[in-house]
């Protein structure tokens, strides 16, 4: 699979079958069947695709989602493509409770958003990994070399890593241990 940052909060991520459109933006031109929305009031239809904004379960051409809420009117989603399991959590202000942490059984790949407004510190994102046994950690809501992701990499002990335009994964090449990966 190919995960790429598409805008701010906005991840693209492109399974063998199926592409899965993260927070798009308004003016982003969608390919692909399904787009989800970790804020749930940001609903827009396009014809054709299939637009997910709330808890949850759902199937979009052999990808499961299931949506979890975590307050704030806001959802975390765990997406099964590719035979990974991606969790996405958007800007939320509330701690998530044990009761909401426990919902979600395990990740390959945690995708949250950083951003001070409303987002996790670089410890707090770390520790949620590691309870949902994520390798891959993706931090979204940042600006290039905003004070955002400067703190976030200092916190997770990753000052100076490089950034990539795509990161590509499979399965059988993750990580031992958890990773951090930037995206441009």
């Amino acid at each position: 699979m190919d995960i790429k940052r598409i805008n701010k909060n906005g991840v693209l991520i492109k399974g063998k079958k199926e592409s899965v459109w993260i927070n798009p933006a308004e003016d982003d031109k969608i390919t692909g069947r399904m787009v989800i929305r970790t804020d749930n009031k940001n609903v827009r239809f396009v014809d054709g695709v299939v637009d997910i904004a709330g808890p949850g379960e759902y199937e979009v051409g052999g990808v499961a989602v299931s949506g979890i809420n975590v307050g704030d009117n806001k959802t975390m989603y765990t997406i099964l493509i590719d035979g990974m399991m991606v969790g996405v959590l958007g800007e939320t202000k509330e701690e998530l409770s044990e009761k909401r942490i426990e919902k979600v059984s395990s990740l390959d790949i945690m995708i949250a958003s950083i951003n001070n407004g409303g987002g996790l510190s670089g410890k707090r994102f770390a520790n949620l990994a590691k309870s949902w046994g994520a390798n891959i950690l993706i931090p979204v809501g940042y600006e290039k070399d905003d004070e955002n992701i400067k703190k976030f990499l200092d916190e997770t002990d990753n000052e100076g890593l490089e950034t990539v335009e795509v990161y590509k994964i499979e399965k059988e090449n993750l990580p031992e241990g958890s990773e951090v990966v930037c995206l441009m």
